[in-house]
């Protein structure tokens, strides 16, 4: 019995080594999430869903805004709609992952009509969420390095398969990059059906939550303690943007309204002209030249909004 308890602890020893060492190694391949675990407290951050987590990128906004007043560097800490709607939850984790030590610095929060609803059957009032028990929510520590609660807890998020395919990157700054991106019309129209089908399903399933909405503006009044916030709706092909309008009419006038009891910005890209192409592999998804195209956009946005703030500022002295 000793000596098979023996060989069982060691076993399990061995299996432990193997699965640090990778995590450590490839974490990045082979698990959207696990990086934005195992990095500092941010004092810049990004927050949103999976449009976010792939359209907007640290590495360019640390670059542009390198000689502002903004503390950096910028970290993304969005995920996808499934785990991170707007809400108390959202909110909690974001607060956990903030360096409170901040006072300058730059929050863009990237808003979908998805990230203020709530499946039908959830009583959000009530503490119903879909998104509870998921990643970030079930993580207590999340700037640790290898993250052993992450792994414990969210072991079907690992997909080892990946790590030979490389067909994404979670990259350190939070920002994933994928690889495996259409290369013909067909394959793009295929992926974008399927997404419009995602699209109509939660129409049905889904409705707006008043909760949501009022945890936005309590989660903009916690940032501005720590920096300046920006609303940003993200470019997308009309006919998403047509679903999207039809499910939520009022989405844009509610964001401004926030916008403007906070003195915030709200940034509104669409509808998306002729003069900027802003490339999609799946319709409503910056691919990766997209996405440095649009971030390159947004920093010129808030960097022309500060440069007037200074001149009004000297003109008024």
């Amino acid at each position: 019995m000793k000596k098979y308890l023996i060989k069982v602890s060691l076993f399990i020893a061995l299996c432990f080594v193997i699965v640090t060492f990778t995590m450590l190694k490839y974490g990045e391949n082979i698990d959207y999430f696990y990086n934005k675990f195992t990095t500092p407290q941010a004092k810049s951050m990004i927050i949103g869903d999976s449009r976010g987590m792939q359209g907007v990128m640290p590495s360019i906004i640390n670059k542009k805004l390198a000689g502002s007043d903004f503390e950096l560097p910028m970290f993304n800490y969005s995920f996808t709609i499934a785990q991170a709607p707007i809400g108390e939850l959202y909110n909690e984790s974001i607060l956990k992952k903030l360096d409170k030590n901040v006072t300058n610095g730059v929050f863009i929060i990237s808003m979908t009509p998805w990230m203020l609803a709530s499946e039908k059957e959830n009583d959000n009032h009530k503490g119903e969420y879909r998104e509870a028990g998921e990643p970030p929510h079930n993580i207590r520590f999340v700037n640790m390095n290898p993250n052993y609660e992450y792994l414990l807890k969210n072991l079907n998020y690992f997909h080892f398969q990946a790590l030979f395919r490389k067909s994404s990157t979670m990259h350190k700054d939070g920002w994933l990059e994928l690889n495996n991106l259409p290369k013909s019309p067909e394959v793009f129209n295929k992926w974008k059906n399927t997404q419009s089908e995602i699209f109509d399903r939660m129409i049905d399933d889904y409705k707006i939550s008043e909760v949501r909405l009022e945890s936005l503006d309590v989660l903009v009044k916690k940032l501005k303690a720590h920096g300046e916030v920006y609303l940003v709706r993200m470019p997308i092909d009309l006919d998403f943007l047509e679903k999207e309008n039809g499910y939520y009419p009022s989405f844009d006038k509610d964001l401004q309204v926030i916008a403007d009891n906070n003195d915030i910005l709200y940034f509104n890209f669409n509808p998306v002209t002729d003069a900027i192409d802003f490339k999609t592999y799946d319709g409503h998804h910056l691919d990766k030249t997209g996405s440095a195209v649009f971030t390159n956009l947004l920093c010129d946005s808030i960097l022309k909004y500060n440069n007037q703030l200074l001149q009004n500022a000297s003109i008024l002295r």
